[in-house]
């Protein structure tokens, strides 16, 4: 995949910690190395995605239309835990510098907006 699935724009390869919301800030790479997060896999509209526990915590102030759903006051996302990471590591991932998100985030964030709109997901992980 070359192009953001959500902007189309252009992705570059970059060091992410395990949270697909802020694996890619520098912060969290160090925080990450130190061992000062845990991080857990949640099922959230049918697809997995992981999120560190300030990110877990922070993730209902996500505003419903960024999601795809009416807006409105800000709901309770049903996140399901599934499991921790045990052995939280860097990775690589794509990174889009227009949305500042990685690639895993916005494949989340283009199924979620599929899903809400009533349409089929067919982008999957790399």
């Amino acid at each position: 995949m070359n192009d953001c699935p959500v902007c189309c724009g252009p992705l570059s390869r970059i060091e992410v910690a395990p949270c697909f919301d802020c694996g890619h800030v520098p912060r969290e790479l160090d925080e990450c190395r130190r061992g000062e997060h845990e991080y857990h896999v949640f099922e959230l509209w049918g697809r997995e995605l992981v999120l560190c526990d300030f990110c877990d915590a922070d993730f209902g102030s996500y505003l419903p239309d960024y999601w795809g759903l009416p807006a409105g006051p800000l709901p309770d996302y049903p996140l399901q835990l599934i499991r921790r990471v045990a052995h939280p590591y860097i990775a690589q991932d794509l990174y889009c510098a227009a949305c500042r998100k990685r690639l895993a985030f916005l494949l989340f964030r283009h199924h979620a907006l599929a899903r809400n709109a009533g349409e089929p997901s067919s982008r999957t992980l790399p």
